[in-house]
């Protein structure tokens, strides 16, 4: 084994133990680990960014604009809502949610598909009466499951496609992955509606919203004309009450209802205050800011709509603006006009002392304020609103004009007419060009921590592979495995896949084991092209923890799952996709 060799493994093993720790965004450490590999001399410094411009990081930037305009048409979450109005049995309910979702995974992104269908799955489980802990999760998986069946369902297979032109001369047609991508689909869905939603807790009771429990109660203060608070801006006072973990959600003068987030407004004396506190509060409150009471035995649970404000609930998604912030750093108050009533984690509320909270992705954030705010905070800080249809510009009048620019994209795609990158983009240009998205929408779409750790571990994958450690690594398994027919190979390599993906970003894992699937199918004389779809499908089965899929962290906040819930269900399924695979590979694409 030469230097050169065992450097390029170490920093392997450094970098997958860095994916799976989590401490930092994978993009994050993509780079760093590309400046390492061009520090060690394995990737030369004139090559360091070539990764940037290869055609899989055109194909993803363009399939997530596509997707973006697709979910645009309120297509999916109205033919969801329709089949979920009616439906009350888990069962039902389960399938008729999944099914359309998933197969919207495979034109659309998985995250995508997700965000339309959740708010219809929430509001279908109130009117179900049933919890929401049971289907959200399915849901999950669902989508995660539909992106294995065509080459734009999900980055991991335009990866896969990208590294078997660059090693076979030719990538993968559109639909190669469906005849295992739907089967695998159908069997996971089936299992999951019939038998495994039963596995899943059920951590939100049926009927209960994110904002039920709330212990904090609306005080009715007025100003003295003493007050040391005259003059002063609501944005001032407000601080002062944020000190105290309390939330300032109005000022009442005559008539009229000032939201707290009105932050030049002057404090007048006579004015009402209206604060939401915890019960024990109320003392150090009037006592410290010298406020009477105007109810003093009477404190109720705060009315939004009596107060002209508007609540709304609204995921962190992973990699959001906020992620990693306080509500302090990021002056929710200050710059959104919007208050931040509460925070949801694993099940957990917390009302109380947030202005030093530091969302994580999956936290679900109550957010208070006039609607138009609102609406803009969830929008400028990339949240997912939980509300159906509230926070999502559509534009059905359209659809069929947009859906045919994405059918014609998809169409050459499917004759070959150019390469993926050339259709799609050229389908993403037509969309901008023809209104039917906007450049802020379509830069809106892309996900730069994709396109930024495809880049950066591009050129470390041609290192890996140029040095011969890819060869070296897959002749050692092979060895390692003693006399074993090809088949007990594949289904070695598919179970790695999947336990690979469970603790690394599937886009990481499809770069680093696609190469190794074909120099293991070279080894044993085998069809690299099973080996790699072996690859396609374990990549799209992160289901034994929240940190495998960005889907899987949204769906942690609403459905009060904790980080052990997943693999409950996630562990029978993976079975499930394992032997559905196994027995349709070899038929599918022959050793």
């Amino acid at each position: 084994m030469t230097q050169s060799q065992i450097e390029i493994l170490i920093l392997l093993v450094v970098a997958l133990a860095m994916f799976a720790w989590g401490r930092w965004r994978h993009d994050v450490v993509a780079l760093v680990v590309l400046f390492v590999a061009v520090g060690l001399g394995l990737v030369p410094a004139s090559e360091a960014f070539t990764g940037f411009g290869h055609a899989a990081v055109i194909t993803v930037a363009a399939a997530l604009i596509i997707s973006r305009a697709i979910a645009t048409t309120g297509v999916l979450d109205a033919l969801s809502n329709r089949l979920a109005g009616r439906a009350k049995h888990p069962t039902v309910l389960i399938a008729v949610l999944c099914l359309p979702a998933a197969f919207a995974s495979a034109v659309m992104n998985n995250v995508a598909a997700l965000a339309l269908v959740l708010p219809v799955a929430i509001a279908a489980c109130q009117n179900a009466k049933r919890s929401p802990s049971i289907v959200l999760m399915p849901l999950s998986y669902a989508t995660v499951l539909g992106g294995v069946i065509t080459l734009i369902g999900t980055p991991p297979n335009i990866i896969i496609s990208g590294v078997r032109a660059d090693k076979l001369g030719s990538g993968f047609a559109l639909l190669d992955f469906a005849p295992i991508g739907i089967p695998v689909t159908l069997a996971g869905v089936a299992f999951i509606a019939i038998a495994g939603w039963r596995l899943v807790p059920q951590r939100v009771k049926a009927g209960e919203g994110r904002q039920e429990g709330v212990q904090e109660y609306l005080l009715e203060t007025t100003i003295s004309e003493d007050s040391s608070l005259i003059g002063q801006p609501l944005g001032e006072v407000a601080a002062q009450i944020d000190k105290l973990d309390a939330t300032l959600l109005g000022l009442r003068r005559g008539s009229v209802t000032i939201p707290g987030a009105a932050q030049w407004t002057p404090v007048r004396a006579s004015d009402t205050l209206l604060i939401e506190a915890a019960p024990e509060d109320v003392a150090a409150i009037t006592e410290s800011l010298g406020l009477s009471l105007i109810k003093p035995h009477q404190a109720v649970v705060p009315d939004a709509k009596k107060l002209d404000l508007h609540t709304a609930e609204a995921v962190v998604r992973p990699y959001s603006l906020i992620e990693g912030l306080t509500p302090a750093e990021i002056r929710l108050r200050q710059r959104y006009s919007v208050n931040l009533l509460g925070v949801a984690r694993e099940g957990q509320n917390t009302f109380g002392g947030l202005k030093n909270w530091r969302f994580h992705a999956g936290d679900v954030l109550l957010l208070q304020g006039e609607t138009d705010r609102v609406e803009d905070a969830i929008s400028r800080l990339n949240l997912l609103a939980l509300a159906q249809r509230e926070f999502m510009l559509t534009r059905p009048a359209g659809a069929a004009f947009t859906l045919g620019i994405a059918g014609l994209g998809l169409l050459a795609l499917i004759l070959e007419l150019a390469p993926a990158a050339v259709c799609l983009g050229a389908a993403a240009t037509l969309l901008l060009l023809t209104g039917r998205l906007s450049t802020r929408e379509a830069y809106q779409a892309i996900d730069p921590s994709v396109l930024i750790l495809l880049g950066a571990l591009i050129p470390v994958g041609d290192a890996f592979d140029s040095t011969g450690t890819t060869g070296l690594l897959a002749e050692f398994l092979v060895d390692l495995s003693g006399e074993v027919v090809p088949l007990w190979l594949l289904g070695a390599m598919l179970l790695l896949t999947m336990w690979v993906s469970d603790m690394v970003n599937n886009a990481a894992t499809a770069l680093l084991m696609a190469p190794l699937a074909i120099d293991m199918a070279k080894q044993v004389d085998a069809n690299p092209d099973t080996f790699l779809m072996a690859v396609v499908v374990g990549a799209s089965c992160a289901f034994l923890s929240p940190i495998g899929h960005q889907n899987n962290l949204l769906v942690m906040g609403p459905g009060g799952y904790r980080f052990g819930d997943f693999w409950r269900l996630g562990l029978p399924l993976q079975a499930v996709v394992f032997i559905t695979s196994m027995l349709l590979l070899p038929l599918v694409w022959p050793l």
